[in-house]
């Protein structure tokens, strides 16, 4: 797949993605999926599948090259190539000065760290070396696997340690129906590697390119009343530790500590491998459809009850929610369609976007053409729209009313394997704020999941907050992991409820006024509403506090959410130097404390 940045829309939406950034050897960007030359004026795919040419920031390994350089195409090398350097600690004189910047796929943070600081191990004994080495003299190595985390939770200018060169399939128990592998394999190779034995994985996030050991340390989730996130489904890790060596733990042999390290955001050890659950592999079949915020409300226990994975997109300033609802198809009657598509063609279904996208070029004496849009996905077309003024309340109305006539045009059924639906497009480089708060039980909902949508839907239209779309509205089973923002008991319900604004350009100026309003007006309402539920951000959406009193504030709901105070004995334990944290996490959670403190609960 070849994209060419010729054209007047693609020039107004793709620049983005070749912005550069400088370091003191080369210049590039980490996205997703593509190797990009600004010199040539091409995008080459690698390996990684692209779901769409804006929507690449979605997954990781893009490198932007300015200089010519000759570039390896696989997306498991990129850093080798990048950073040229010993893996042992000890092997860092020449280049001490070097420097590159590594990106979220967001493009929202950013380091800039020393290439001597900076590790790509390629087997469990490197880490091992790696790790013991750093112990000794207090240098951070922070865990980072695909950069995928909105909030850029695993970078640390100080010191990371990447795993994605230890990414192997270790054994597939059919008959215990598990899988063990090392933690630096992306989530769409273990689906791989399960196929041919008909298994699959018991939850999927919307992202495929994972890596195994971030997926779980965060508390990935999907959807689904009886589904619980992801790492409830460990049953074994393996852990490098700076303060303990390498430790294996489960369940029935270590109890709470396994529990702990299930979500342990990287600061217990580096894992290094993960056994995990696995399920029949099967089809799912999807249903899209369109309701009101009435009938949304009014049919929400009745879909979570009904469907196996459900989510709400509420679409603000209008009124429409779109629905997606998954089941396994063996599980339908007959008469439910199994691929049932909207009327018309795929030019007719996009044509609310397109109007608009026509009518704003005209607005703007932009040049507008048949061939601009010809090829362009959804999520293209969104950014394309939204680009010309995205903090406009009054732009974004039309932007958000062209996206609800869009769903009600491909309103339909599909049906296809449960990996290729329940991950899917996420957008482009965008703003992405998660909280998770209890809504009842598996058997009686207390309604909070829709009196938080109202209230917030209802103060952002009062409010004029330009709220790009869709609010996405999940549901999990509670987690028994105690860092879990969805930890409960084990017939507790979770919601979780993530807004979002794009970065539809690579003018800094827009970039900055739309990430001022974000992590401001914006993220303060959804924690104003979310305080009396005690709602808490997704680990890898937790954004720093704007202020010391908001600080105080989200420190004492978080130690009052979370077993902390535990959880930092044990990082004293297993790594008293605290040098896996990151600046971020050292703000909400604290430094690890004397280890004799560590007194794990029964």
């Amino acid at each position: 797949m070849i994209y060419s940045t010729g054209s007047s829309l693609a020039n107004r939406v793709l620049p983005r993605m070749a912005a550069t950034v400088r370091s003191s050897q080369r210049q590039y960007r980490s996205l997703a999926g593509l190797v990009v030359r600004e010199d040539d004026t091409i995008f080459t795919t690698l390996k990684t599948s692209v779901l769409s040419a804006v929507a690449v920031a979605t997954v990781a390994g893009l490198l932007i090259d300015q200089n010519r350089t000759k570039l390896e195409q696989s997306p498991k090398k990129l850093h080798n190539h990048l950073l040229p350097q010993a893996t042992s600690p000890d092997s860092r004189d020449d280049g001490a000065n070097e420097t590159t910047d590594v990106i979220n796929w967001s493009g929202t943070h950013k380091v800039t760290i020393f290439n001597k600081n900076y590790w790509e191990p390629e087997s469990i004994e490197e880490v091992e070396q790696i790790v013991q080495k750093c112990h000794q003299r207090g240098q951070a190595i922070r865990p980072i696997g695909s950069s995928l985390s909105p909030n850029g939770i695993a970078l640390n200018a100080a010191g990371m340690i990447s795993m994605a060169n230890v990414d192997r399939v270790v054994n597939v128990d059919t008959e215990n129906r598990t899988i063990t592998v090392e933690a630096g394999i992306t989530v769409s190779k273990v689906v791989e590697a399960l196929r041919e034995y008909n298994l699959t994985l018991p939850n999927l996030a919307s992202i495929a390119e994972q890596q195994m050991g971030g997926f779980i340390q965060v508390g990935a989730h999907g959807t689904g009343k009886l589904v619980a996130p992801v790492d409830h489904y460990v049953t074994k890790l393996k852990m490098v530790t700076p303060g303990q060596g390498t430790i294996e733990l489960t369940k029935e042999k270590d109890g709470r500590l396994f529990a702990l390290a299930r979500v342990g955001l990287g600061c217990l050890g580096v894992v290094v491998e993960i056994t995990m659950e696995c399920i029949p592999a099967h089809e799912l079949v999807e249903h899209t459809f369109v309701l009101t915020r009435a009938e949304a409300i009014q049919q929400k226990d009745e879909l979570l009850e009904k469907h196996k994975h459900m989510r709400f997109m509420w679409i603000p300033y209008t009124d429409a929610v779109v629905v997606v609802t998954n089941d396994p198809s063996e599980d339908l009657s007959e008469n439910v369609p199994r691929n049932l598509q909207a009327a018309g063609t795929e030019e007719e279904r996009k044509q609310p976007l397109t109007k608009l996208l026509k009518k704003l070029c005209a607005e703007n004496n932009t040049p507008f053409s048949k061939e601009d849009v010809n090829g362009m996905g959804f999520g293209e077309i969104r950014d394309a729209l939204l680009a010309f003024n995205p903090l406009d309340v009054n732009h974004v109305k039309r932007c958000n009313q062209a996206e609800a006539d869009f769903w009600k045009k491909n309103e339909g059924y599909q049906t296809k394997p449960s990996d290729q639906l329940l991950q899917f497009d996420c957008g482009g480089q965008q703003w992405v704020f998660e909280v998770c708060f209890e809504t009842g039980t598996q058997t009686k909902n207390n309604n909070n999941d829709m009196k938080f949508m109202k209230e917030l839907l209802e103060k952002i239209e009062e409010n004029n907050i330009p709220a790009h779309s869709p609010i996405e509205q999940r549901w999990s089973a509670s987690s028994s992991s105690p860092m879990s923002p969805a930890h409960g008991p084990p017939d507790g319900l979770f919601t979780w409820v993530g807004i979002i604004n794009y970065l539809p350009s690579d003018d800094p100026d827009q970039r900055q006024a739309i990430t001022k309003l974000f992590t401001g007006k914006y993220c303060d309402l959804v924690r104003q509403i979310g305080g009396p539920m005690k709602a808490v951000s997704h680990w890898a959406k937790l954004e720093k506090p704007q202020s010391i009193w908001k600080t105080v504030e989200l420190k004492s709901l978080y130690l009052e959410r979370f077993p902390i105070a535990e959880f930092d004995a044990a990082r004293g334990l297993y790594d008293p130097k605290n040098i896996l944290s990151s600046p971020l996490l050292n703000l909400v959670l604290g430094k690890p404390t004397p280890s004799a403190l560590w007194k794990p609960t029964p």
